[in-house]
């Protein structure tokens, strides 16, 4: 809790014990002034000054106080207690009858109780999202304050011709006139500056709480930023190790395997005049070498095979990588797996996989799409894999490295890749199949 807000609370407290006093204040002038008109037989001469019989200063001391006592414990009870923020009208409620009886207790004499309960009401409502909108704050302050002009004794009072805690005050000893005058005056205008305070300390507190949620929000994006780009510098660091990685297999596998088969062309070719024999069996080491090199390049591509598809079919790997996505984000993914049993190559299927992978990120990192439908068909000639989404798409759109790599791995299965990034972002992938039965 901060130190307005507890400047707030503190300035509230006060407030309410003031409220009490003067309730007890007054109550307690109504009948100890009463006693001493009796007792000194002034009976007579003060009711000749009020338009209408008073009620008896006890019933007035007594209803006044306990309801006092009962709003104070209905107050403590809504700020201390849990409870769901639907009972806050009633409460609200609850509080404006109180004080609306204590007012009518005191024969209308005194209405800052009223002050108090829009006070309370601000206070306690300061987190609701109502709270923050112009229009209900100035309508429910409206409303109070009207009712605590229209409540002054010298509207309501007069109207209703009820008997002022003024004349009970002028039958006192000339001694005591006064100085209760003055205590009462006094009660009733630090009240009003109480009020005041605590309304010109809300509106400061509820500016800096708004300028904390600005301050937050820009850190927060600061912060979004560096973590993206910190994204990005990785996200570039691992295909460079992926590259190079690949690189130096491909090096120590492709590249020592074409060394032999070029140092071995070159030994046939002398050979061939010399001991055709002699050449023919060098042409077969030759062809030995070339069948171990297809076997080391497969054995790599084999390497960056996803996990999902060493146990798994396709069609099951695709489900359950596409299942795993939707249970990590919000996105829904239809998936509509036509393909009859295709008989694809290792190569070929791991294309596959990586292109709906990388599709799928790509959707939710830059489309920020919720809804991706994902196609698998097939007709006489060609599979046909079509993937759109309803992200935000792309006008002026410019390929990056994913989309590049994508084209590079469909190139390789003989394949072919369009793309429509106009309404959300649609990839169209086309296998053919006699190419795929030779691949």
């Amino acid at each position: 809790m901060n130190v307005k807000l507890k400047r707030l609370l503190l300035l509230r407290r006060v407030m309410l014990w003031l409220n009490a006093w003067i309730v007890l204040f007054d109550s307690s002038l109504f009948y100890s002034a009463s006693n001493l008109i009796v007792l000194q037989k002034n009976s007579y001469q003060f009711l000749l000054q009020l338009n209408r019989l008073p009620l008896a200063p006890a019933r007035i001391f007594w209803s006044a106080n306990l309801l006092m006592l009962a709003l104070i414990l209905l107050m403590t009870y809504r700020h201390h207690a849990s409870h769901s923020t639907g009972m806050a009208v009633y409460f609200f409620t609850g509080e404006t009858i109180l004080a609306a009886l204590i007012y009518l207790s005191l024969q209308m004499t005194y209405n800052g109780i009223f002050l108090l309960i829009l006070i309370d009401y601000f206070l306690y409502s300061r987190n609701m999202d109502h709270i923050h909108h112009l229009p209900f704050w100035a309508a429910i302050a409206a409303v109070f304050l009207l009712l605590y002009s229209i409540s002054s004794f010298s509207i309501m009072g007069d109207y209703f011709k009820m008997p002022s805690l003024a004349t009970y005050i002028r039958f006192l000893p000339f001694k005591f006139r006064s100085f209760l005058t003055l205590i009462q005056n006094f009660q009733v205008t630090l009240n009003l500056l109480l009020f005041i305070s605590i309304i010109v300390f809300y509106g400061m507190y509820l500016l800096a709480e708004e300028r904390d949620i600005q301050e937050a929000l820009e850190k927060a994006d600061r912060a979004n930023k560096e973590l993206q780009n910190y994204a990005a510098l990785s996200e570039k660091i691992a295909q460079n190790r992926e590259r190079k990685r690949i690189a130096r297999d491909i090096h120590d596998t492709v590249g020592h395997t074409l060394t032999g088969i070029a140092a071995g062309v070159d030994a046939a070719k002398v050979l061939i005049d010399i001991n055709p024999q002699a050449a023919k069996t060098q042409l077969d080491k030759i062809s030995q070498a070339v069948k171990s090199g297809i076997k080391g390049v497969r054995k790599t591509l084999n390497q960056m095979r996803p996990g999902a598809l060493s146990n798994y079919t396709l069609e099951t790997s695709l489900r359950k990588m596409l299942e795993e996505y939707s249970d990590i984000s919000r996105l829904k993914i239809q998936f509509n797996y036509q393909w009859q049993n295709p008989d694809f190559e290792k190569t070929t299927e791991n294309v596959i996989f990586h292109i709906i992978e990388e599709s799928i990120t790509n959707s939710l990192r830059h489309g920020h799409a919720s809804a991706v439908m994902i196609d698998c068909l097939e007709n006489e000639h060609v599979y046909l894999l079509q993937i759109q989404d309803n992200g935000t798409g792309a006008k002026n759109f410019k390929p990056g490295f994913g989309i590049t790599q994508m084209r590079e791995r469909v190139a390789i299965i003989n394949g072919q890749m369009t793309i429509d990034s106009e309404n959300g972002f649609k990839i169209v992938v086309e296998i053919p199949k006699e190419k795929e039965k030779l691949n």
